[in-house]
């Protein structure tokens, strides 16, 4: 039994002796009919996102929300559910064969989970276990709480519990700020060649040596499995939520619309809620100046937006030096 499974197994056997015997039958029927649906489910849900995937694939940028919304009215959140399942079991398309809840498997599949933890539950699952969300949620914490080393190379994320989550719409609660060190290592991959901004395409961008911007899908493991733990995420989004991956990744998480953007209020966020030299992660860049107002403030930023012309106005508007990364 692996290091894991002893810090967190759980007993999960009811005790049917307290039971009548009509009681039990009935009881015992039911829970098997209950756990016959959630693997059928759990089957339902690969098979799903594998369609999704496959739908997105054929879609020009823009039309996959579209779609989603004529056919079935739902939000792109809801479908990064379904596909994270695809790709993230895509070698474990036999979830028939185990007992896991529908939110346990979300969790399992969600870019932020460890690698070792999710096959550590799906083994345990293969073996037998009834996996819960509860059960699940409480491996991931325990996991995660670990795993908060003071550097990393860009690749390996660090991911610790947020202390606090600050959803704001046209105000900002002040809260102190850790300190943190980190170091994030320049790959050897990095291409140094210096790009114009009107020929920025798709793909990660390092700005002055210091800025990491992604123009892409920024809830795709693509942007999230690269991010580090920072002080502070700034989500500025009219777009449906489906960032929250931000909450595990970041100590303060600032949330607010579009609309209520206004002139000095990502600086008033950044000092209020930051010091010189922390991290801060933009998910969405609506407002060109972010980046500059973050490097003129001496914080290091990891950014993104799924729209390019967005981002590479960012990017222009930051004056900063920009080099491709070569990034799979």
């Amino acid at each position: 039994m692996s290091k894991l499974k002893k810090q967190s197994q759980v007993v999960t056997g009811f005790d049917y002796d307290i039971l009548d015997s009509e009681q039990r039958i009935v009881i015992q029927q039911r829970t098997g009919e209950i756990k016959e649906r959630l693997r059928r489910s759990a089957q339902d849900i690969w098979e799903i996102g594998h369609k999704l995937a496959e739908v997105r694939s054929q879609l020009k940028h823009g039309q996959f929300e579209t779609w989603l919304k004529a056919e079935f009215g739902w939000s792109r959140r809801t479908a990064y559910n379904f596909i994270n399942v695809y790709e993230t079991l895509a070698e474990r398309a036999n979830l028939a064969q185990i007992d896991i809840a529908t939110s346990a498997l979300y969790l399992l599949a969600a870019p932020s989970t460890p690698q070792n933890v999710r096959e550590e539950l799906l083994q345990r699952a293969h073996q037998g276990e009834t996996i819960t969300y509860k059960s699940t949620r409480q491996v991931i914490e325990s996991e995660k709480s670990k795993s908060a080393p003071a550097s990393c190379e860009l690749a390996q994320p660090l991911i610790s519990k947020p202390e606090i989550v600050s959803l704001i719409s046209k105000q900002a609660l002040k809260t102190e700020t850790p300190d943190l060190e980190l170091t994030v290592v320049k790959s050897a991959s990095v291409s140094p060649v210096v790009v114009n901004h009107d020929q920025i395409g798709s793909g990660w961008f390092l700005l002055e040596n210091q800025h990491f911007v992604f123009c892409g899908d920024t809830a795709s493991p693509k942007f999230i499995e690269r991010v580090p733990f920072a002080t502070l995420a700034i989500a500025i989004t009219s777009d449906d939520w489906d960032h929250d991956w931000l909450i595990e990744r970041a100590k303060s998480v600032i949330i607010f619309g579009e609309s209520d953007l206004k002139d000095q209020l990502i600086e008033q966020l950044i000092k209020m809620f930051s010091t010189s030299g922390d991290i801060v992660i933009f998910p969405w860049l609506p407002n060109g100046d972010a980046i500059q107002i973050a490097h003129q403030l001496n914080r290091r930023v990891f950014a993104g937006d799924p729209n390019i012309e967005r981002c590479r106005r960012a990017i222009a508007q930051s004056g900063l030096k920009s080099e491709p990364l070569d990034y799979p």
